[in-house]
């Protein structure tokens, strides 16, 4: 490095930074060059240094021209500081036994902590990849049958881990195969296309309508030593429970053993069917007042709330 010319290497990098196609000719120029190929060699190996992003371009690049564009988008962006697991990683309590926190008390505790936040995210990755894309599995994923995926790990502007992942289903349509069936005038192919894309924007919950689910599940705002909080307050006799807890931040409950004697159709006699109905009914709920605590959007200039 001290036998380099650093006039010769002070201009091929404002050359190179202009987008000049640069050809190493002198032995000055080969020189600065051959540094550059060692620096890039050296880099390569350490995460989030330009020429392992480098790397990554050109493997991304390589996937969409053997598997095609890419089916979905995925951004993944796990509430670190709400999840139980997460809180019990950062914790110094051996024995997992979650409990509802102060949100100050959370954040402080994820924060003291950035090895248990990246430990949780890591296998949060791990079990979407496994139970939601189920890849490398016979059975469909959420999306349909993963062919491939590619994610990439950034930290958000709180210095907390999330991922945008690329992900191609087999099976599927290109997109100029789905431009070609709608210029054809494919009146089903469209009608059907045009059904699903305002089926994914429809903002339905399970159990009615946004109202319903408000009268349900009246959560109200309150502020807690200056920390604004939702809190359960219903109304309704069948969600007036002691033992009720917020379910962002508690784990779901597993449902119960499945009756082998009625797949379909669960009888009203029989214990294993009424346990499944019954945790089916909580399901429900729980997947209702997660979307209304969670998914519904307020617009800060016109408060309007949508889902």
């Amino acid at each position: 490095m001290l036998t380099l010319n650093t006039t010769v290497l002070n201009d091929l990098a404002s050359r190179m930074e202009k987008g000049d196609n640069v050809v190493p000719v002198t032995d000055q120029k080969k020189a600065c060059f051959k540094l550059l190929e060692d620096l890039d060699h050296v880099s390569g190996g350490v995460q989030g240094s330009l020429t392992s992003k480098k790397y990554m371009r050109n493997e991304i690049w390589s996937l969409v021209s053997f598997m095609g564009t890419p089916s979905w988008f995925i951004t993944f962006s796990p509430a670190d500081s709400r999840h139980p697991l997460c809180l019990y990683f950062a914790d110094r309590k051996e024995t997992f036994s979650p409990r509802l926190r102060a949100a100050k008390e959370r954040d402080l505790l994820v924060l003291a902590n950035p090895v248990a936040a990246a430990r949780f995210f890591n296998h949060m990755v791990e079990m979407f990849i496994k139970h939601v894309l189920n890849y490398g599995e016979d059975q469909d994923g959420l999306y349909g049958k993963t062919s491939g995926y590619y994610g990439t790990v950034e930290q958000q502007g709180r210095l907390t881990l999330h991922m945008h992942m690329m992900l191609w289903l087999e099976g599927v349509m290109s997109p100029q195969e789905i431009r070609d069936r709608i210029m054809k005038s494919d009146d089903a192919f469209q009608e059907s296309l045009v059904a699903y894309l305002e089926g994914c924007h429809i903002g339905e919950f399970i159990q009615g309508t946004m109202e319903d689910c408000k009268l349900k599940f009246n959560h109200k705002s309150d502020i807690d030593a200056g920390v604004h909080t939702i809190l359960h307050t219903s109304s309704s006799d069948e969600m007036q429970d002691k033992d009720y807890q917020d379910p962002t931040q508690t784990l779901p409950v597993p449902p119960p053993p499945q009756c082998n004697i009625h797949s379909t159709d669960l009888a009203d006699d029989c214990p294993l069917c009424i346990q499944l109905s019954d945790w089916r009914k909580k399901y429900q709920d729980t997947v209702d007042d997660l979307l209304l605590r969670s998914n519904v959007h307020a617009c800060r200039a016109g408060r309007e709330q949508k889902q």
